[in-house]
């Protein structure tokens, strides 16, 4: 067996799957399937029952690709403070639990993640939702311009939503 201490794990053991590579500078180990392992590992941190340690919660930010600056901006924290939990035995419990819903939505949408990074909107600006369905799904477009309703309901008596059936359309 073999301590794989990447990203300062210290509780990672690989049985097999990799082979010790003697070189000029040393002894290199080199893994197979490199992204597989990191894969497996992120999801074994992500349903570990204990907390997680500051260096596990390091390693799913880095495999996740988040920055410092976008942590410190989305946890409303210093990178002082980022850095003490990061060299702690545990991190505190809503760092944690980020942390594990942001590798579960990457492991669905890989996209959706990467978006933590971008463009401010201010706090006052409203998002819409445009939801088109394709006629297998839904697919989802967001826009900051409110959208111009093409036709409007005229019933005079509105439909009870309670009873409405897959079948029904709202429109």
């Amino acid at each position: 067996m073999h301590p794989f201490a990447e990203g300062g794990l210290q509780n990672v053991w690989l049985i097999n799957g990799y082979r010790i590579k003697e070189t000029r500078n040393g002894r290199n180990i080199v893994v197979h399937q490199p992204q597989g392992l990191k894969r497996i590992i992120c999801s074994a941190l992500c349903v570990k029952s204990v907390p997680l340690s500051g260096a596990e919660f390091r390693y799913l930010c880095t495999e996740l690709r988040i920055t410092a600056a976008v942590l410190c901006k989305r946890l409303a924290l210093t990178e002082s403070q980022l850095q003490a939990w990061e060299a702690a035995s545990q991190v505190p419990r809503h760092a944690d639990t980020f942390i594990r819903i942001m590798y579960a939505v990457h492991l669905d949408r890989p996209e959706q993640v990467q978006r933590l990074e971008a463009r401010s909107v201010p706090r006052h600006q409203k998002v819409y939702f445009l939801l088109r369905h394709t006629g297998r799904e839904w697919t989802l477009q967001e826009t900051l311009e409110q959208p111009q309703a093409s036709h409007v309901l005229t019933h005079a008596k509105k439909p009870n939503p309670a009873q409405a059936t897959d079948q029904d359309s709202l429109a």
